[in-house]
């Protein structure tokens, strides 16, 4: 039986999944562009332009609150293709709406409500995919995400002189196609999954922080998310350091299209920006396994802070970029730092936060990355507006090195209290 059990496919819904999370992907033509679609079609200056995209990483927040909130509460698998075809609904009244000063917060209403898709995607995963193989599950729908992604922004880059308005319904079809997916494909008979619900029949008097015993939820109910952070000092500083992390990797999405727009000129910055975000997607399919091979003997934290390393190198290759070859080079190096602290940070996390509270220490790190994203439009938009877009990447690359030293001192400091904070508990 076990030997079968290693041969045998996932469930025919985690396969649904991967197709969904690649094909929104590779129809991901709005977001990455949205801050050349503010300053170039739609009359906004490189700091207004920052005003709207941090407005849209709280509205995006919210978005993933409230996916979350009707994930757990209905049918997922219902609320899920709502979501998608409510987006896909959305980015098609874009195209006809076409560049006016109402388009911008329409887009920003499609963003926040495809946002509300993720939480409900990772439940389904965890409902469907059986315990021992989620790991592989999640890692399939990763891939699948990159792989569309190394697509969607290349095809987005030539589209958008010459057809931008195919961009809304690009966008548009991708989503309803994987809403439509979903409709055939998933079935989720329950609205809550009471299996992994663990039912204790005594409450237990103490709860180790470190412990694996199941049985601590219970007690879970009765603390804070704040009360556990001050009880594991080691996560909230983890935390605070990834609002930085987050500001540097933000830049991506808002002062490089930007900058390419202005070192390569309006005409070919678009389409570098799509060549560069396809290096970016094909370089995460190609080299993640390599990079988690040559990185697994290091300790999380030290993995995470070297990955600020090539945050450094990659984003500040940047202010020497004349053309698109060194462009794509610097995008290689940066995104071999994504990869060290996606893969590490998920593992630090997984590492240090008790089982019966990771939900909500994973909730709070996301809103610290949220915090980062939102504040990076805001400081780099008047940077660029005063300096020039080209003076944003010497301070990113300071920042970054600043981030690996923070990422560092945390990993030190765990290192020599480990003993002592492995005996907490809690009354």
């Amino acid at each position: 039986m076990p030997e079968k059990a290693k041969t045998e496919l996932l469930p025919r819904e985690i396969y649904a999944l991967f197709v969904v999370r690649l094909v929104v992907s590779a129809g991901a033509f709005v977001g990455p562009f949205l801050a050349m679609m503010l300053t170039m079609k739609m009359g906004y200056n490189d700091a207004s332009a920052g005003v709207f995209m941090a407005f849209l990483s709280v509205l995006s927040a919210l978005g993933l609150a409230v996916g979350g909130k009707l994930g757990d509460s209905f049918n997922r698998a219902a609320t899920l293709r709502t979501l998608q075809f409510a987006s896909a609904a959305i980015f098609a009244l874009c195209a006809l709406l076409g560049f006016n000063r109402f388009t911008p917060f329409v887009i920003a209403a499609g963003m926040a409500t495809l946002s509300g898709t993720w939480p409900v995607i990772n439940a389904l995963v965890a409902d469907l995919a059986p315990e021992n193989r989620r790991k592989e599950a999640f890692s399939l729908l990763y891939w699948g995400n990159n792989i569309g992604f190394s697509v969607g922004p290349l095809i987005a880059g030539f589209l958008f002189n010459s057809a931008p308005r195919l961009l809304f319904l690009g966008n548009a079809v991708a989503i309803a196609v994987a809403g439509l997916v979903v409709s055939f494909f998933v079935y989720r008979p329950k609205t809550i999954d009471q299996a992994d619900s663990p039912k204790p029949e005594t409450p237990p008097q103490l709860v180790n922080l470190n412990s694996t015993a199941t049985e601590s939820n219970l007690a879970a109910k009765d603390l804070s998310t704040l009360a556990i952070l001050l009880k594991n000092p080691i996560l909230l500083m983890y935390g605070l350091s990834s609002i930085l992390v987050a500001f540097v990797y933000n830049q991506h999405t808002f002062a490089l299209p930007i900058f390419l727009k202005d070192a390569l000129g309006a005409e070919a910055g678009p389409k570098a920006y799509g060549f560069v975000m396809t290096a970016n997607g094909l370089t995460v399919v190609a080299l993640t396994a390599v990079v988690v091979l040559f990185s697994r003997r290091l300790p999380s934290l030290a993995a995470v802070a070297l990955a600020s390393v090539f945050y450094a190198v990659g984003f500040g290759a940047y202010a020497f970029v004349g053309g698109l070859g060194l462009a794509l080079g610097a995008t290689v190096i940066w995104t071999i730092g994504e990869i060290l602290g996606a893969t590490n940070g998920n593992a630090f996390i997984a590492e240090r936060a008790p089982p019966a509270y990771r939900s909500r220490i994973n909730s709070a790190i996301s809103l610290a990355y949220i915090a980062g994203n939102a504040a990076a439009p805001l400081v780099a938009g008047p940077v660029s507006r005063a300096y020039g877009s080209h003076a944003v990447w010497p301070m990113i690359a300071l920042l970054s090195l600043l981030s690996a030293a923070i990422t560092l001192a945390i990993h030190l400091i765990d290192k020599r209290g480990r003993k002592r904070l492995e005996g907490v508990t809690l009354a």
